[in-house]
């Protein structure tokens, strides 16, 4: 039996991206070499993959159980190659990040200080995407990395690593009607305005208990604090973001009558991509990143 690695790759894709056709547009093939690299692969390993029989190729019970063993060996090609790469001294001009506005620069500013020591001469960009989500970044490889609040679900392509958690609070301006009340209930709530920061609307547990008829929704949590300060509604807030930008103590804690203590905690993750490439810099940051601890 001789698999190849272009076997396995071409396994991986038409698992994830469940179809002939965008598995070639992934791995820039034409789909008959796909197709040709998973009949030679069943034929090599003496089962089926794929029901073909559906609009769609479905994974069969031996596909399911075949593909775990796939991506891990892909996956250590990957490290293999990266560790390579960063033998061999090959650098990057630049290094493209993806952080969730939610997440705290000082939980990650050590490591980027570093960073900057360490490739004094590798360009840095660090983004903050809101209409496009940061694992379509990383999946397109458009970025190398993301520091994300956990998702329920990540695409196979994508490995991840927990770092730590943030804690929400709900909160309004110290001259809220709702802010003078003890015990708020969530009719109570639900009678005044709630401003939504866009990205992580009905991402947070228990969101559907906390939630007005009326909504304004923005895409900047420096829109959002404004809004909260001239008291136009009430919003969930990463409660570290708040205390470094509430210095006039303005925004307050709300006490809800079925939360007495107002917060939830969210999951914290590095993400990235089983098939891009990254050379010393993305490796040594990736690596740095991943042994950071993120508790806000």
């Amino acid at each position: 039996m001789r698999l190849s690695l272009e076997q396995l790759a071409a396994f991986s894709a038409v698992a994830s991206e469940r179809s002939f056709s965008a598995a070639a547009r992934k791995l820039n093939k034409s789909q008959s070499a796909i197709s040709i690299s998973i009949s030679n692969l069943e034929i090599d390993l003496g089962v089926s993959l794929f029901d073909r029989s559906h609009r769609y190729p479905q994974l069969t019970t031996e596909g399911s159980a075949l593909l775990r063993d796939a991506e891990a060996i892909l996956n250590q090609c990957f490290n293999m190659e990266n560790r390579a790469n960063s033998l061999a001294k090959e650098l990057e001009t630049q290094v493209v990040i993806a952080l969730d506005d939610a997440i705290p620069y000082p939980a990650l500013a050590d490591a980027l200080t570093d960073f900057s020591q360490n490739f004094t001469h590798v360009d840095l960009n660090v983004l903050h995407p809101s209409a496009q989500d940061c694992l379509a970044m990383i999946a397109q490889e458009k970025a190398l990395l993301g520091v994300i609040c956990t998702r329920t679900h990540y695409p196979r392509s994508l490995q991840f690593k927990r770092l730590g958690s943030i804690t929400f609070t709900n909160v309004a301006h110290r001259d809220h009607p709702l802010a003078k009340m003890d015990d708020i209930s969530f009719p109570e709530l639900s009678n005044y305005r709630q401003l939504i920061y866009l990205p992580f609307q009905d991402k947070l547990p228990t969101s559907e208990y906390l939630d007005s008829p009326n909504h304004w929704r923005v895409e900047s949590y420096l829109t959002l604090f404004d809004m909260l300060r001239r008291g136009l509604g009430w919003a969930t807030l990463p409660k570290r973001l708040m205390e470094d930008l509430n210095r006039g103590e303005e925004l307050v804690e709300l006490k809800l009558a079925a939360y007495p203590f107002t917060e939830w905690t969210v999951g914290v993750d590095l993400v990235w991509s089983s098939s891009a490439r990254s050379g010393l810099a993305g490796t040594w940051l990736r690596e740095t990143l991943g042994r950071s601890v993120v508790i806000a």
